[in-house]
């Protein structure tokens, strides 16, 4: 039985297809394991994102929980930020979380603790062994409750407000474009933005059942990118299902790096400029371009592995000012140890309020790295399909990668990397190796093309 459970982790998190790997039978026992790491009384929240698989689960799973005597608080559907948020604010022993990943067919299953930080694979193992161990039951007069938190989502937009210049952002007359991927960001992003004074454009705010493309996808970054020049915005952006993360276009309907954004952040933020020599946290494979800029402009940067929950623990291990990781990911640790694609988008338009000028502008000047490029024709077939077979052409041919919403980072073993983006406005693919040595990169290239003329 315990290795059924180990079955189903899969990059230190739960996941499979709902009702045929991950069943409702094994939700419940995840949820009794879970509840019984606790003491009997003690409360964890609970979320999930639109769809009736996450739902499913998450109501099996709650049946597991209450069984141990442990209490629910219940935040229904929600964005995973804004339970790490509500974990915190109303000191809840831990967390749980539902929601499809980017391209997941299959529903992931995210465990929170205290902090309001994910647990990692040791702490997921320690999950999995209560089933050795055997889970707690509690008498039926001592089952656990069941509740809802009221006014959660009001509480959890006024702090994202708390940490920023509300005032000048709402002078600059700032007008954007909000894709919120069909997913719990439509009811948070709408009412954060328009509460601030910047007028949003908000899109995919609404439940949509599941389909096999991810989201965002390159329709829907192509239709922001078209929105934002149509209507003369000054900024658009696509959120992940999760709300964790958010891809950011400028106003001529061009993609911001994760770099340019990192640097950004790094020069311009001036709660970070004002944290030197403090430390930063990055992952391996950033460019060694931001890691370079970083540590030029003041700052320590201290590099970690990109599993769940690592970066947010150095952050309070190292006492770190800011962390980024090359999956989109940036954290402020003034509002949590936590990476929120709202308060993200809240910094880049307090950057671009005090600085009085676009993010294009913004960026311009940033130090870019040597990369080798090359773009291939492809048919719109395989780029509708590019993720998964991507992911399953890295993983038998040895690589590692890293899902970065309209992009793929592919890392080999000896550290050289190539990321693979679908072409904003033609039917292609684009890659781009960095590495010390450009013929490894090159390498690296000529394989990948290969291996892409073969699906």
């Amino acid at each position: 039985m315990v290795q059924e459970f180990n079955n189903l982790i899969q990059d230190g998190r739960f996941k499979g297809k709902a009702n045929f790997v991950f069943t409702p039978e094994i939700s419940a026992s995840l949820g009794s394991m879970f509840g019984t790491t606790f003491n009997p009384g003690e409360s964890i929240v609970m979320g999930r994102d639109y769809h009736n698989d996450s739902r499913m689960l998450k109501r099996a799973f709650t049946a597991g929980v209450m069984s141990t005597g442990v209490n629910l608080l219940n935040l229904s559907d929600c964005t995973f930020p804004m339970l790490q948020f509500t974990i915190r604010r109303f000191g809840a022993s831990g967390g749980v979380f539902f929601s499809g990943g980017h391209t997941a067919e299959g529903i992931y299953l995210r465990f929170v603790d205290a902090g309001g930080i994910e647990l990692g694979r040791s702490e997921i193992q320690k999950i999995v062994n209560v089933q050795a161990t055997g889970v707690r039951r509690v008498d039926p007069n001592e089952i656990g409750q069941i509740n809802a938190i009221p006014q959660t989502l009001d509480v959890y937009i006024k702090s994202l407000e708390q940490f920023v210049n509300k005032k000048k952002i709402g002078k600059a007359n700032l007008k954007i474009v909000v894709d919120c991927s069909y997913s719990p960001t439509g009811r948070v992003s709408p009412i954060l933005f328009n509460d601030l004074g910047v007028e949003t454009i908000a899109l995919n705010t609404h439940y949509r059942q599941r389909s096999g493309t991810p989201i965002p996808n390159i329709s829907t970054i192509r239709n922001v990118a078209d929105i934002v020049k149509a209507s003369n915005s000054h900024l658009g952006v696509c959120f992940d299902i999760d709300g964790s993360r958010i891809l950011v276009i400028d106003e001529n309907g061009l993609e911001i790096s994760f770099e340019d954004l990192l640097m950004l952040f790094v020069c311009c933020d001036e709660r970070i400029q004002k944290s030197k020599p403090g430390c930063i946290i990055t992952t391996p494979s950033i460019s060694p371009v931001a890691k370079r800029f970083i540590e030029e402009s003041g700052f320590v940067t201290k590099q970690v592995k990109n599993e769940p929950g690592e970066i947010s623990r150095q952050i309070r291990e190292e006492r770190a000012c800011f962390a980024a990781a090359d999956t989109l990911k940036y954290y402020f640790p003034q509002l949590a140890p936590i990476s929120d694609g709202n308060f993200i988008l809240l910094k880049i338009l307090e950057i671009m309020s005090l600085q009085e000028d676009l993010i294009s502008s913004l960026t311009r000047g940033f130090p870019k790295g040597k990369k080798i490029n090359k773009s291939i024709t492809v048919s719109q077939e395989v780029i509708d399909n590019i993720h998964d077979e991507i992911r399953r052409v890295v993983l038998k041919n040895g690589y590692k990668y890293h899902d970065i919403l309209n992009e793929v980072k592919i890392i080999s073993e000896d550290g050289t990397s190539v990321s693979l983006k679908v072409a904003l406005y033609r039917t292609a693919l684009l890659l781009s190796g960095e590495s010390d040595d450009t013929n490894k990169a090159k390498e690296m290239i000529s394989h990948l093309e290969k291996l892409i003329s073969e699906f």
